[in-house]
């Protein structure tokens, strides 16, 4: 994949992947003004849909795909879920979605010149460590009983 000078970002976070021998665990793909860094993570017996999102905004976002489809009758019970989780990690938005998926989303400052790979992959490695430790299962039992 071509990289243009408004991605260093991406470019940063790819080089930091190839320096840890992870790169091979993401599947890039580009649109106008954002490359997307795709892997699975393991949640439970799981395994979830992430994706980084990386543009040339101070931001960089990522957000995963907890349940694809939470029944109607279950919304009341998600979302006091959900709510409870959020006052634990504060740091992660959950989201019951108009489409009746649950999806976390995280975001970090990453301007370009204090941009630091390490720092930023650590941190979602651990983030979703925690969300599985501490909250993946209570939102499945939610759904399933």
């Amino acid at each position: 994949m071509a990289t243009y000078p408004r991605h260093k970002k991406a470019k940063m976070i790819r080089d930091f992947m190839i320096q840890t021998d992870t790169v091979k665990m993401f599947k890039e793909d580009e649109n106008d003004d954002t490359i997307f860094f795709r892997s699975v993570y393991p949640m439970g017996e799981d395994k979830k849909q992430i994706v980084i999102n990386i543009n040339d905004s101070v931001y960089l976002g990522l957000q995963a795909l907890l349940v694809s489809e939470v029944p109607e009758e279950k919304n009341d019970e998600v979302l006091k879920v959900l709510n409870e989780c959020a006052l634990e990690l504060p740091t992660v938005k959950y989201v019951l979605t108009k489409d009746k998926c649950v999806v976390i989303s995280m975001f970090f400052p990453a301007d370009e010149n204090h941009f630091n790979p390490q720092l930023i992959m650590g941190t979602i490695v651990q983030v979703l460590k925690n969300v599985n430790e501490k909250h993946y299962a209570k939102i499945k039992a939610v759904i399933e009983n």
